[in-house]
């Protein structure tokens, strides 16, 4: 089935921000978002009783209001201007909020969240009830129904909008690797096992008393002044040789300390993150290289800390805190435009170009894809 067919069925639609966590619909989760033009954006502004959505301006019972640098905004005002059913149970104190496959669990004084889209947040304030009108945070709530948020702080307003159509996929590898592939490259075609130690794997995420979050692991010694270490995903059911937007964000653990010494280059500035976006499979292909057999890849990635056409540096491997030991997350985020296949096909490839003589270790989860045809 075509992206135009799915599309004109108005499947579910997911917002891919990088303000929230969101996690998948299913293993290898996907969502579309509608066809047509982006509904109007939905305002409000601090201290006033007007609000304005898609519908016009409205007045509301009570005014917004700022608590402890959190907006706060009428729920039933919120979920109107985003078109959301909204579904009140006064025994149990519980608000639902459900809009497009999104749905959202909220309860009054407290700041727990529940929903399919949901993994491991809380709201930054609790939904409170301020003289009969029942009031929750702006920008959380209006993300989780799928919404884009913007603050003017001159005009102090808070304005919501649904995304533009497109396609977005979350892969969090809590229940399998979801089709991603991992290989090496840079290394001799005979090279010995033993010593590169290479591995690709869907493990646990060496985090403290972590026993559900899951990764994919990489890790390899390199040995020969280089290795590339990668994994890859075939997006398909697109439209043929048709333009994309293609945005990609993801979580990278590392427990590499800044400033450090190593052979060939410090093993975190020396080793290179890269990301990129094909129309062919990246794969390693054997070359002969002055005399000697060596696996190398098929699309321009560049070496070490040189780019390449197909892949960009999106980071490198120094963890966040040098001063902490253990593995930290690090949000690496890469975007651009290519055409799909003949087949209706892209690739997502991301990994490390290292430069560093030593054993590289590190972990991708929470990797998010939003592709947006292009007029």
């Amino acid at each position: 089935m075509t992206l135009k067919q799915l599309l004109n069925r108005k499947i579910a639609v997911a917002s891919l921000t990088t303000a929230v966590l969101l996690s998948a619909l299913a293993p290898g989760g996907i969502s579309y978002s509608a066809a047509g033009n982006p509904s109007a954006p939905l305002q409000f502004q601090i201290g006033s009783n007007k609000s304005i959505d898609y519908r016009g301006e409205h007045t509301l019972a009570a005014a917004p209001y700022v608590a402890n640098g959190v907006t706060m905004v009428p729920v039933r005002a919120l979920a109107e201007g985003l078109q959301a059913a909204i579904h009140l149970d006064a025994a149990t104190k519980k608000i639902t909020l459900s809009r497009d496959g999104l749905t959202v669990s909220l309860t009054i004084n407290s700041d727990a969240v529940v929903g399919s889209y949901v993994k491991n947040i809380k709201l930054p304030a609790k939904v409170a009830v301020v003289k009969g009108t029942t009031f929750v945070p702006a920008k959380i709530v209006a993300q989780l129904l799928g919404a884009e948020t913007t603050w003017d702080a001159k005009k102090k307003m808070i304005s919501m909008q649904t995304s533009e159509s497109g396609l977005s996929y979350h892969y969090t590898f809590d229940q399998g690797d979801e089709g991603w592939k991992g290989a090496f490259a840079d290394l001799p075609v005979d090279y010995n096992a033993y010593i590169y130690d290479l591995k690709f794997a869907r493990e646990l995420l060496p985090t403290a008393k972590n026993k559900t979050n899951y990764g994919l692991k990489l890790s390899g010694v390199n040995r020969s002044d280089d290795l590339f270490m990668f994994v890859t995903k075939k997006i398909e059911g697109l439209e043929p040789h048709t333009m994309y937007q293609a945005s990609l964000s993801f979580q990278l653990y590392t427990d590499q300390a800044g400033g450090m010494m190593g052979v060939g280059g410090a093993p975190g500035e020396a080793v290179s993150i890269k990301a990129g976006f094909v129309s062919k499979e990246p794969r390693t292909l054997q070359s002969d290289t002055e005399g000697h057999m060596y696996y190398r890849m098929n699309i321009d990635k560049g070496n070490q800390k040189v780019e390449g056409d197909d892949m960009k540096i999106v980071g490198n491997m120094v963890q966040p805190n040098s001063s902490l030991k253990g593995f930290q997350p690090v949000a690496m985020q890469y975007s651009t435009t290519l055409q799909s296949n003949e087949q209706g096909e892209i690739y997502v490839i991301v990994g490390s170009d290292s430069g560093y003589e030593g054993l590289t270790t590190f972990y991708l989860d929470d990797m998010k894809v939003k592709l947006l045809p292009k007029e």
